[in-house]
């Protein structure tokens, strides 16, 4: 017979119908990590011993001090290496840029040069010419020429050469002499300039002078032909407190053999008198002026205008000086053209170097 259904006993509690429904089971855990190294931990409260098995005695210390004076040693020359060749390029590259400065600087030079020597040789063509109408007329080679003037006047001599083309230049590559030659030919170009103006306009300025001292030595042929020339001494007095030269008229030479002429060596002295009629008297001649001795006279500009007492003469005389001048520096500066013309020249051909 079956059991009897069990009766709730009446202190048993009654489920709440609002209670909630049981809860979800939590997913599995995930397996536990197998770590490999688990088995080489310590023991709890322990540490391992990491020193060798056979000590040395020497600590580690030692080894790695040592590996660091290596790397600082390395890297050391590794700079100076590297600042070698830094140096090596930059200084190359410096005496490139100079190097070509200087090129350049020729190319200048050689540029200013040719302009300056386009005027000098109209200068020294207006010169030629003048010299060879005087030589085809027999005159003297500084004597008056106003064609000389006409022609001076159609150089232009503005604007003048470019200093800074000349003296700002780089003479890194040209030798000194190059150098000082450039300096005395720029010079003597900018007096060239000076010395034609100034003959210009001096000439000019005393045109109806010259033309006519011209005028008179020509009428004279000359001067005068058959006049002895006459010349003229210093005789010192010594007598009085102070020394006093007398000028007097030289005449005839005294040699020692005898006869109206004779060479230096030869020569004793010569016949003076101080007044024009007076009695000629012999004086001794000598390399220092002495109260006994005459001292010959040289035949100055001055000298011949005073003794002439022709102002026209003074003038033609200044005139022959500015031409005179001119004549000397087309000289010099020909003379110097030449080896300065190459050295440029030189300089200005090379060719330029690659720089970074």
């Amino acid at each position: 017979m079956p059991p009897p259904s069990a009766v709730p006993s009446p202190m048993a509690p009654i489920p709440s119908p609002a209670a909630p429904p049981p809860q979800a089971a939590p997913p599995p855990a995930a397996p536990a990590f197998n770590d490999p190294f688990a088995a080489m931990r310590p023991p709890e409260g322990k540490h391992f011993d990491l020193r060798a098995t056979a000590d040395d005695g020497r600590p580690s210390i030692s080894v790695q001090k040592g590996g660091g004076l290596a790397s600082r040693v390395i890297l050391v020359i590794a700079v100076l290496v590297a600042a070698a060749v830094g140096f090596g390029f930059g200084a190359s590259a410096v005496g490139r840029r100079m190097f070509n400065d200087a090129n350049r600087g020729a190319k200048k030079v050689k540029g200013e040069l040719e302009e300056m020597q386009k005027t000098i040789t109209q200068i020294g063509s207006a010169v030629a010419l003048s010299q060879q109408r005087l030589a085809g007329e027999k005159k003297d080679p500084l004597s008056y020429d106003p064609k000389l003037i006409s022609d001076l006047e159609m150089v232009k001599l503005d604007p003048r050469p470019d200093t800074s083309r000349v003296f700002k230049a780089n003479y890194y590559l040209l030798e000194d002499l190059a150098v000082d030659r450039l300096m005395n030919y720029y010079y003597d170009t900018i007096n060239l300039y000076g010395e034609v103006e100034r003959h210009i306009k001096r000439t000019k300025a005393d045109k109806a002078t010259l033309e006519a001292f011209a005028a008179k030595m020509a009428d004279k042929g000359g001067g005068d032909a058959g006049k002895p020339a006459v010349n003229y001494g210093v005789v010192f007095s010594s007598s009085g407190k102070l020394a006093i030269g007398n000028l007097v008229e030289m005449g005839k030479p005294v040699c020692k053999g005898g006869g109206d002429s004779c060479n230096a060596a030869d020569m004793e002295g010569f016949q003076i008198r101080s007044n024009t009629g007076a009695p000629w008297t012999e004086r001794k001649i000598g390399p220092k002026p002495e109260g006994d001795k005459v001292v010959p006279i040289e035949k100055t500009p001055l000298f011949d205008a005073v003794m002439n007492g022709s102002p026209d003469q003074v003038r033609m005389e200044q005139y022959k000086q500015r031409y005179n001048n001119i004549r000397q520096i087309l000289a010099r500066l020909g003379a110097t053209r030449k080896e300065l013309g190459d050295a440029i020249d030189k300089a200005a051909a090379r060719p330029d170097l690659f720089t970074f």
